[in-house]
C-alpha cells in the first residue's frame, strides 16, 4: 500500500508540473499539507511535523518528521539524523541519502537512469542512439538477402523469371493478391491446425505442420521480394522487359544487387539520421510503407504464379514437348548448346548435332 502511495504521488507530480500548476505552487509554504506539490527545493526543519509531500525540480532536506511520504522529481530526498519518515522516500531523477540516525519506515528507492527522451532536447541527440548499430544491422541485411539472392540465381534461376514475369504482367494484381495472402495466412493456420487436431495422429504432427507453414510463407516473401528487387534493378539498368535471369546471370546478380540497394536506401539513410531523432523517424516511416509494398508485391506474384512454376498457365522453364530426333534452338532464351554459368554468363561448347532417325 505505501507503494502505491508513492506511485500515486509521483503520478500527480507529473499531471501537476504543468505551467499553471507551477504558477500556483510557486508560493512557498512552511508545513505543506498532506499530497502537496512545490517547485523548488524544499527543507522540513528540525522539531517540526509535515504531511507526506511532492517535490518538483528541487531537493527534500528533512531534517523534522514527514508524516507520509516524501517524493521528489528531479531532485534528491536526504533523511538526516534524527529525522522520521513514516511513509516511503522516493527520488526520480536524484538520490535518496539516509544518514546515519535517520529513519523511513516504508522504502527508500531513487531511480537516477534519466531515460533517452529526456536528454534529446538537452544534449541534441540521445546517447543511447548510435548510427553505427542500425548501419551494422542494415548492411547485415544486405549480405543476407545478397547471399539467398546468388543462391536462388544458381539453383532456381526460372523460378525468379516465373515470378517477374508475374510482377511484370500486373503490379496492382499482385499488390491485392499480397494483400489477400497476408490476411488468409493466420485463418490457414488456424484452420490446419484445427483439421490435424480432429484426429489423434494429427496432433502429433500440429509443431511441424505450424513450422512448415511458416517456412512456406518466409520463402514465398524472401522469392517475391528478391522478384521485386530484380525488376526494379532490371529497369533502373534501362534492360529490356523480357530479360530473364537465365539468360546472363552476371547481369542478373548485378540487377539484383541494385535493386536490394534501392530498398534497403531509406532505411541505411534513417540509420545514418540518428542524430536527427525527427527526421530519422521520418525516413524510417517511409522506409518501411516501401518495403511493405515492395514485399506485398512480391508476396502475391509469388503466390499467382505459385512460387514462379507457372506464368500464365505455363510452367515457368517448360519447353513442352518437341519431335524426336530434334534438338530445340533455345531454352529460356539460351542456346542449349551453350553452357550458362552463375556469374560469367554464357561459355561457349560444341554445337550438337541432331540424331538420325534409325534406318529400316
Amino acid at each position: 500500500m505505501r507503494r502505491l502511495r508513492s506511485w500515486l504521488a509521483l503520478g500527480a507530480a507529473l499531471l501537476l508540473g504543468s505551467p499553471a500548476s507551477t504558477a500556483l505552487s510557486a508560493q512557498p509554504a512552511p508545513r505543506p499539507a498532506e499530497g502537496a506539490v512545490r517547485v523548488g527545493a524544499l527543507t522540513v526543519p528540525a522539531g517540526t511535523t509535515t504531511g507526506g509531500v511532492v517535490v518538483l525540480q528541487g531537493d527534500v532536506d528533512v531534517q523534522g518528521t514527514v508524516e507520509g511520504d516524501v517524493v521528489a522529481l528531479r531532485g534528491d530526498v536526504t533523511v538526516r539524523s534524527g529525522a522520521r519518515v513514516t511513509g516511503n522516500a522516493v527520488s526520480v531523477l536524484g538520490d535518496v541519502r539516509v544518514i546515519p540516525g535517520g529513519t523511513v519506515a516504508g522504502d527508500a528507492e531513487s531511480f537516477s537512469q534519466e531515460p533517452a527522451w529526456s536528454r534529446v532536447g538537452e544534449g541534441g541527440a540521445a546517447a543511447t542512439a548510435s548510427p553505427w548499430r542500425g548501419l551494422t544491422l542494415t548492411l547485415g541485411w544486405l549480405a543476407i538477402l545478397l547471399l539467398i539472392g546468388i543462391g536462388v540465381l544458381v539453383s532456381g534461376s526460372t523460378y525468379l523469371d516465373g515470378v517477374a514475369d508475374t510482377l511484370q504482367r500486373s503490379v496492382g494484381r499482385a499488390i491485392a493478391a499480397g494483400l489477400v495472402g497476408q490476411l488468409l495466412v493466420l485463418p490457414a493456420l488456424v484452420t490446419m491446425v484445427l483439421l490435424l487436431v480432429v484426429t489423434v495422429v494429427g496432433i502429433l504432427a500440429v509443431p511441424l505442420a505450424v513450422v512448415a507453414l511458416i517456412l512456406a510463407v518466409a520463402g514465398l516473401l524472401t522469392l517475391g521480394f528478391l522478384a521485386v528487387s530484380f525488376v526494379t534493378g532490371r529497369a533502373i539498368a534501362g534492360a529490356p522487359g523480357d530479360w530473364k535471369a537465365t539468360a546472363a546471370r552476371g547481369e542478373a546478380l548485378r540487377a539484383l544487387t541494385v535493386g536490394l540497394l534501392v530498398y534497403l536506401a531509406l532505411w541505411i539513410a534513417a540509420a545514418a539520421l540518428q542524430g536527427l531523432p525527427m527526421v530519422a523517424f521520418v525516413v524510417r516511416v517511409a522506409a518501411l510503407g516501401l518495403t511493405w509494398v515492395a514485399a506485398t508485391a512480391g508476396f502475391g506474384a509469388a503466390l499467382l504464379s505459385r512460387a514462379g512454376t507457372h506464368t500464365g498457365g505455363t510452367p515457368a522453364g517448360g519447353a513442352g514437348r518437341r519431335a524426336v530426333g530434334t534438338v530445340p534452338a533455345e531454352r529460356d532464351g539460351v542456346p542449349v548448346w551453350q553452357t550458362p554459368t552463375p556469374i560469367g554468363g554464357i561459355v561457349a561448347a560444341r554445337r550438337p548435332t541432331a540424331v538420325p532417325p534409325p534406318r529400316d
